[in-house]
């Protein structure tokens, strides 16, 4: 502490003492305090004020990396943006990574309070301090973080860090909102004597009553099933559902999963779709799972109990949520399923030998429909995805992570380990993966990252921050452009609402496509990377081949800009 020790240095020294590694920057006028402390820090020979910085190009590029770091480490990155302009920019990637439970610390400054004060003190010296106000900035955001505040006291600097940080890994994990007006951070900092943080919350067990009765339903049950997600968030807790799922035989269906669940080749891995096996199941439990089925489509049978398990199976959060729950425990997978495990202790094994049996011969009829489509892919031209995915599949050895953005089907690359898949927030916000594959790559130096992202998603993705980025802080990474010239789920959602409609029955469905598309092998490299185009399913392989090279060896970022069919 000096005389010239500001609230700034303050907030810096806290997130540091926080164990927070990265700090995320797209600064605008109201960061010079911030910007001072760093270059003070900086001439005093040491970097011990702060986290690293990074400068990011685009708000949500910088968002969507600082999720990308938390899913491999489950620790929070702090992001700061300017004022209400740069808030409202991170909106995008801030509903994915809330609804993700991701932990994050988005800071942000906020228009000077003052007119009449001296700009040493921070008060308004630009036109746009008085345009830029909003009578409530957090306002725009409070349904996508788990707290907000505004900083009003400097002597509180120490405190209101410390809360935001724990807050992020506490409970249900999530990213919270700190606005800090240019007078505070310019403000003389007050010596805390306070300690650290306080510890963040730990693992949530479940009601042990609960537990007995859902280890009742899923031994009496003929056919249970499990429907999950998430449980892939902790390894830990897929081991854990590797082996429930094994041992007594219940099969697994992971319906549009965020993370690696259930790898491919485990004998419980049933499917990725619950129908029809959901219309079979006697007994179902869903894991860390806002939306196991679609109620429009897929009939559960009826008299089958259901059981919700999650740190909160009633997604309290959402809206509207009718899924039937004849129980719903709150807690941690990671605590709940070793517990469940033992509370199943004593079935009957012949009932269990028995099941295993038909899972088994149910499990070869998917996976015999899925070597259909990969045989019939294989020749395709244009590309089929299906044989994207298989060859993307086989170039991900042990130090791969894929990230995929509506990219490839993981059904066919064949992915087997938890914690090495990740895909995109249930939201939907776009332009999500070319962000999070380089948080990735922060917090996983040393591995092949590899992004797969579709064309339209690409656009979302702001590329010329993305790529600046790769270049800028020495991340290479393999990014592929999974081209159909289009936004296929929106031709997919066309196709489920008015299957036999005008707009499938056309040569061109409206509002869909990207056409004439940009040669996108070219937009990496002008930021130093390699770009290639591939559209002959023969030169797919050695293509791939080549980008990993190029990657690993000469640590250069490299774009695939592959074509493929128009499927839906």
């Amino acid at each position: 502490m000096t005389e010239t020790t500001t609230v700034a240095h303050a907030v810096l020294a806290r997130l540091r003492a926080a164990g927070i590694e990265y700090f995320l920057a797209n600064a605008g006028t109201d960061f010079p305090p911030l910007i001072e402390a760093l270059a003070q820090a900086g001439e005093s020979g040491g970097d011990n004020d702060g986290p690293q910085t990074l400068v990011v190009p685009h708000e949500n590029v910088a968002i969507a990396m600082a999720h990308g770091y938390a899913m491999l480490t489950g620790k929070p990155l702090a992001v700061m943006l300017h004022v209400n302009v740069g808030t409202s920019n991170a909106i995008c990637g801030l509903t994915n990574a809330y609804r993700t439970n991701i932990p994050l610390l988005l800071m942000a400054g906020r228009t000077p309070l003052t007119e009449h004060g001296t700009v040493a003190e921070g008060t308004r010296s630009r036109h746009i301090h008085w345009a830029q106000e909003m009578f409530d900035q957090a306002g725009m955001l409070r349904e996508l973080v788990k707290w907000d505040y505004e900083m009003r006291a400097p002597a509180e600097a120490d405190v209101v860090m410390d809360r935001a940080i724990t807050l992020t890994q506490s409970g249900i994990q999530g990213p919270v909102y700190l606005s800090i007006p240019r007078e505070v951070l310019s403000a003389p900092a007050v010596p805390s004597s306070l300690p650290l943080r306080a510890a963040p919350t730990g693992v949530a067990h479940p009601d042990p009553a609960q537990i007995a009765q859902a280890a009742e339903i899923l031994l009496t049950a003929e056919n249970p099933l499990i429907i999950t997600a998430d449980v892939g968030r902790s390894t830990a807790a897929a081991r854990h559902l590797a082996a429930l799922a094994e041992r007594y035989a219940i099969p697994v269906i992971t319906h549009v999963p965020r993370y690696l669940c259930l790898g491919n080749d485990h004998p419980m891995h049933l499917d990725y779709e619950p129908s029809p096996h959901l219309a079979q199941a006697d007994a179902v439990l869903v894991l860390d799972c806002d939306v196991p089925w679609i109620p429009a489509t897929d009939p559960v049978r009826d008299g089958a109990r259901v059981i919700h398990l999650a740190q909160d199976p009633l997604f309290s959060r959402y809206p509207v949520r009718g899924f039937p729950a004849h129980m719903s425990i709150a807690a941690d997978s990671v605590a709940a399923l070793p517990l469940l495990a033992e509370a199943m202790a004593g079935a009957d094994n012949a009932r269990i030998a028995a099941r295993r049996d038909r899972v088994a011969e149910a499990r070869q009829a998917v996976r015999n429909r899925w070597q259909g489509i990969r045989d019939n892919a294989r020749q395709a031209d244009p590309i089929h995805p299906a044989w994207l995915a298989q060859c993307v599949g086989e170039i991900l050895g042990d130090d791969a992570i894929l990230v995929n953005e509506m990219g490839v089907v993981p059904q066919h690359a064949g992915i087997n380990r938890p914690g090495r898949y990740f895909g995109p927030s249930p939201a939907g916000g776009l332009g999500w993966g070319l962000g999070a594959a380089l948080g990735a790559k922060l917090a996983a130096p040393d591995d092949l990252i590899v992004a797969t992202i579709g064309d339209g998603s690409y656009f979302f993705g702001n590329p010329m921050a993305a790529h600046y980025c790769a270049r800028a802080y020495d991340l290479p990474i393999l990014f592929i452009i999974v081209n159909n010239a289009g936004w296929g789920a929106v031709r997919r959602a066309t196709k489920a609402m008015y299957p036999e409609g005008r707009a499938l029955g056309g040569n061109d469905i409206p509002l869909s496509r990207l056409d004439p598309a940009p040669d996108y092998e070219q937009i990496v490299a002008a930021c130093g990377g390699y770009g290639e185009r591939v559209s002959d399913p023969d030169e797919l392989p050695a293509a791939l081949a080549r980008a990993v090279k190029i990657v690993t060896e000469d640590r250069r970022q490299v774009l695939l800009n592959v074509i493929v069919s128009e499927v839906i």
